[in-house]
């Protein structure tokens, strides 16, 4: 990774829904064993639901671009349970940019399923929104199989503004990143986004 590639010094810690404390920062290049192991700890479903595809694990190359990153163009939040021996990934958002629409990028959300329903995927999607506010990015794309109706849901209560199904069992989902996180929608997500910015704000 060029070495004018840094990444961002912040890190976030909270607690998920069930108490469980979390460290949420960017991810680094020495990731590739965390990330390598969450996957490991993927059920075939949750795999599909990300991948849209079968996979055993992370080839070397995948390892590679999902953490040697610019931190503008290209960034990773993750999220490790501080209650753990050897702090786990339990999951992890990314957005890649639009080489033709700078102000659009592709959004995804990983959860271990362990930890699935406890808030992670809320979580991190309020961390990276700010890193997409400072790269100026004001549109998420995502690409969510229909039947996965919790990514669905959470993407709905953060005001996504339309879906298209050009192919079956696919639905690509339209959400704005919120200029204003006191703007967010009134909903369970829309709390998180404006407590993690109000956090944010002060630290």
């Amino acid at each position: 990774m060029p070495e004018t590639m840094h990444a961002p010094t912040h890190t976030f810690r909270t607690e998920l829904r069930d108490g469980t404390p979390v460290l949420i920062r960017p991810v680094v290049p020495d990731d590739k064993r965390l990330l390598q192991e969450g996957f490991a700890r993927l059920s075939e479903v949750s795999r599909y639901r990300r991948f849209m595809r079968a996979l055993k694990e992370l080839s070397e190359d995948q390892l590679r671009f999902f953490t040697e990153i610019d931190y503008r163009g290209h960034m990773a939040w993750i999220a490790l349970d501080l209650s753990q021996s050897g702090h786990p990934a339990v999951g992890i958002a990314r957005y890649i940019r639009y080489d033709d629409r700078p102000n659009v990028a592709e959004v995804a959300v990983t959860t271990v399923d362990a930890y699935q329903g406890k808030g992670v995927g809320t979580l991190l999607l309020s961390v990276l929104a700010q890193s997409a506010r400072e790269n100026g990015i004001d549109t998420w794309i995502a690409n969510v199989l229909t039947e996965n109706t919790p990514m669905l849901k959470l993407f709905k209560d953060l005001g996504a503004r339309k879906a298209k199904f050009e192919e079956p069992g696919l639905a690509t989902v339209e959400i704005p990143v919120p200029r204003d996180p006191k703007k967010t929608p009134r909903t369970a997500a829309g709390k998180v986004f404006r407590a993690v910015a109000r956090e944010v704000a002060h630290s």
